[in-house]
């Protein structure tokens, strides 16, 4: 038997175990994110794959990689890929891989650190992780996983998982050699994907800033709303909230929102008052009174009086008896 069939023998062999301890790996991974909450971040479901015997041959005999012993130094004869949205989500899955008990590992290519040695290329991009079981995992009666039984993992972006699957189907899997020029073509869509990337994190991270503030509003409205009214039921989205909140967004700054913080505690009557009056006719609106939007719609009609007015989105019969509540015409 040659070294290519004892190779193969091997590898059949032993294909279960990869096999099982690729979904092991897998599975842990996302049970993890799961228990975090994070799982969200996972746009493609995690796939774990084999290698296919004759890409394991070419790599180990065929592509001048020099193996002293070809078995044992391929890694990736299992592999188990995770891709998520953009690329400030990749490191909530680093930190898994870092800090799992069940295996040491071995970060075998960040892109991230090749970009900040090699600032000027652009080339292929991902995480890759190596781990190995520290001890002997049972599955079955039949399957044993040894200890030091290795599996590749793969972090990427969308972006990123795009490029390497149209790179490796069109370039890699081709037998022409590519020319310069395609080359240079592939470079410039990762100089692309990394600029909209960029813009997305950009763009994202200013929707999440107005998020919290839109939500710091809304936490302090529904507060308030309890107290004078305690069938409120806080469990429930307030659409009419959240679209009030948003309609007065340009104008809600850090100083209005402190003033907000502390209405009831600056002014005592006001939660008395408050609710003597939406518990009587005062306003006729059911879907004001029923919404914690009442409270900021009173405080920004005596705060912030014109705005209030002019930028009001609903029926002039509801501005005019919130305006009359809080003694303005």
């Amino acid at each position: 038997m040659n070294e290519v069939d004892e190779f193969i023998a091997a590898f059949k062999k032993e294909e279960d175990i990869y096999s099982s301890w690729g979904e092991l790996v897998r599975q842990y991974i996302k049970n993890t994110l799961a228990e975090k909450r994070m799982d969200s971040i996972l746009k493609i479901e995690p796939s774990c794959r084999l290698k296919d015997i004759s890409s394991l041959i070419e790599k180990a005999f065929y592509r001048s990689k020099n193996y002293e012993n070809p078995y044992n130094d391929i890694t990736d004869k299992v592999g188990v890929r995770f891709v998520v949205l953009l690329t400030d989500d990749i490191p909530v899955i680093k930190d898994i891989i870092e800090n799992s008990p069940l295996w040491e590992y071995s970060d075998d290519r960040d892109y991230i650190k090749e970009k900040e040695d090699k600032p000027y290329l652009f080339d292929y991009q991902s995480v890759h992780y190596v781990v190995r079981n520290l001890k002997c995992i049972p599955v079955s009666e039949n399957i044993i996983i040894p200890d030091g039984t290795p599996c590749e993992i793969q972090i990427r972006t969308l972006l990123q998982h795009a490029y390497a699957e149209v790179s490796h189907d069109s370039v890699y899997k081709c037998k022409a050699k590519p020319s310069s020029e395609i080359k240079r073509r592939m470079a410039r869509t990762i100089a692309l994907m990394e600029s909209t990337d960029e813009l997305f994190l950009l763009a994202k991270n200013e929707l999440n800033k107005s998020n919290e503030k839109i939500e710091q509003w809304a936490t302090y409205s529904i507060s308030m709303c309890h107290k004078i009214n305690p069938s409120y039921d806080e469990k429930i989205k307030d659409k009419i909230l959240y679209h009030i909140i948003n309609v007065y967004f340009d104008v809600l700054t850090d100083q209005l929102i402190e003033k907000y913080a502390t209405y009831f505690e600056d002014n005592e009557d006001y939660e008395q008052y408050f609710t003597e009056r939406l518990s009587s006719d005062y306003i006729s609106g059911f879907y004001i009174k029923q919404s914690a939007a009442i409270i900021f719609c009173l405080f920004m009609a005596e705060k912030r009086t014109q705005i209030f007015k002019s930028k009001w989105p609903f029926s002039e019969n509801d501005l005019n008896e919130i305006m009359l509540i809080m003694g303005k015409q």
